[in-house]
């Protein structure tokens, strides 16, 4: 598991041990401090792709004015 200051190796949703931060980190960019603990070693674990949760998409509503 990869930690903050670490470049990423693969695109992916992270969640952080010690607050449960999630994170979109895309290849090659480098893996950010805790929010609630800078400046300590922050550990990021991917989430399997079936534990995310996704959004509802909102459908625009057809307009009926003539």
């Amino acid at each position: 598991m990869p930690n903050n200051g670490e470049a990423n190796k693969n695109f992916g949703v992270y969640i952080n041990l010690c607050c449960g931060v999630e994170i979109f980190i895309a290849e090659g960019r480098v893996f950010p401090d805790c929010p609630n603990h800078p400046r300590l070693t922050t550990i990021w674990k991917p989430i399997q792709k079936d534990k995310i949760h996704e959004l509802p998409i909102r459908r625009p509503k057809a307009d009926t004015t003539v």
